[in-house]
């Protein structure tokens, strides 16, 4: 929509509504017989909770067969935010629903924003994950993390990104602001906590994880797809990734946190 010389763009909300007049039935415009209504349903800014038109049409394969079948596009959504609720900030789940396809990422760098906790390396190397291309930044409050967010989202040799939300809140704003940045980038994932899951949220994926003798998720948000009623995906594990086993490593266990840099 322009308004003078400034381009604006608008949220446009299109509303279909019953009439017992069969003439009036007749007559209502639809994308099939009004060329102009369906030139404009095809433009980017209008989406359709129930359309799967106007979705990220790339994706990195999830390494999981039941999560991809759940997924709009096989896999993980790239240029996009994706939302990850947890009953805890760092622990197991976050590492196991991820190896798999950071494995995949041959080039450029993997990126932790503000993690809790420090990695324990030598885990990292059993998932299969080069630490060469590892990179750990810490964020001391929220303006920094967002800051930091933004910048790594742009930078092209980010590959993955994969952020905590600090303690602070992350308003509908900040959030909006992450999934513009992510954009830009390849794989971006945001960690919160459980209780997050109330919150309103634009990013384009959300889903709900926890590990116990199996990964289980629920996807409650997908861009393209209108979710009624979400089901568990429940993702069986190796008998010695499951949680029981006497692992050399587990981010879950108390691990030593990073010092706050200014």
């Amino acid at each position: 929509i322009n308004r003078g010389s400034t381009p604006i763009h608008d949220t446009v909300y299109l509303y279909r509504l019953n009439s017992t007049n069969h003439s009036e039935q007749m007559n209502t415009p639809t994308p099939s017989n009004n060329p102009q209504l369906q030139s404009l349903l095809r433009r980017g800014e209008i989406w359709r909770g129930d359309s799967r038109r106007f979705v990220t049409q790339k994706s990195l394969d999830s390494g999981y067969g039941e999560i991809n079948a759940a997924l709009i596009n096989g896999g993980w959504p790239l240029g996009a935010l994706v939302e990850v609720c947890q009953p805890s900030l760092y622990g197991y789940s976050e590492w196991l629903l991820l190896a798999p396809a950071l494995q995949q990422l041959n080039s450029g760098y993997m990126v932790l924003l503000n993690p809790p906790a420090l990695p324990f390396a030598q885990g990292l190397l059993q998932m299969g994950l080069d630490l060469n291309r590892l990179v750990v930044v810490q964020s001391n409050n929220k303006a920094a993390f967002l800051k930091s967010f933004v910048d790594l989202a742009h930078t092209e040799t980010c590959k993955a990104l994969l952020a905590w939300q600090p303690n602070q809140n992350l308003s509908y704003t900040d959030l909006r602001k992450c999934l513009l940045a992510a954009s830009h980038s390849s794989l971006s994932v945001l960690f919160r906590h459980s209780r997050a899951r109330q919150q309103s949220s634009p990013a384009s994926l959300r889903l709900h994880c926890q590990l116990q003798q199996q990964l289980e998720l629920e996807i409650f948000k997908q861009k393209g797809v209108f979710i009624k009623n979400s089901r568990p995906i429940r993702v069986p594990l190796p008998e010695h990734l499951r949680p029981n086993q006497n692992h050399t490593w587990q981010p879950s266990h108390p691990l030593p946190h990073l010092q706050e840099t200014s």
